[in-house]
């Protein structure tokens, strides 16, 4: 056979194997895009879904949560306008939710269902150093997602912590318990065995 034709035959079949590259390339980033498209609309309705199915709602009727946050979620702030505090609070008293913010422990009751709530929080500058100010009548807020909460100090104390009756739970009369490490004293060092605890109990409006 002739050797021009030989080259003119392998020269056709690689340029058709280049044409044929390109269309599949073509065709392989379409059918991309496509799937690309597809999964983030399957994304975007799983986690609407998701959104949807925990919702944190309050039932007004019978002071209830109806679906809680998630463990860790950020649903309120606590502000204390006489010791400048304004913490976001989480639910949840882990180490690592400790490191941003108030601590909600989750075996206690949440802001308007009628029942003791726990509230926990280090002794730092920018923490709860600032509650041993805190005096009998002193006025505390706490803002959530479902509505204002307002409670008043009616007591404090320095308690071990065994000692489990500081922070009893009940569901007769809705109670905030606030309380920290103590001493709290920036020059002890170790572990501290004492916990500082405020009490604060709910008022309405016209009783502030």
């Amino acid at each position: 056979m002739n050797k021009n034709i030989i080259k003119e035959i392998f020269t056709s079949v690689g340029i058709s194997f280049f044409f044929l590259a390109i269309f599949i390339l073509i065709i392989y980033g379409g059918f991309n895009k496509k799937i690309e498209y597809y999964s983030s609309l399957i994304n975007t309705v799983a986690v609407n879904g998701y959104d949807d199915i925990n919702k944190f709602e309050y039932d007004y009727e019978t002071q209830k949560i109806v679906n809680y946050p998630d463990y860790g979620k950020k649903y309120g702030n606590l502000k204390i306008s006489k010791i400048n505090l304004n913490l976001p609070i989480y639910h949840g008293d882990s180490l690592s939710i400790l490191r941003k913010g108030v601590g909600h422990y989750a075996g206690s009751y949440f802001p308007g269902e009628g029942g003791t709530i726990i509230f926990a929080a280090h002794n730092t500058a920018n923490f709860f150093r600032r509650i041993q100010e805190l005096e009998e009548n002193d006025l505390i807020l706490i803002e959530t997602e479902y509505g204002t909460f307002k409670y008043k100090v009616n007591n404090y104390k320095v308690v071990s912590e065994k000692d489990l009756e500081a922070f009893s739970i009940q569901d007769k009369r809705e109670i905030l318990i606030m309380y920290t490490c103590y001493p709290i004293n920036r020059q002890v060092v170790g572990r501290r065995t004492q916990r500082y605890v405020v009490y604060a109990y709910r008022i309405s409006d016209e009783d502030e």
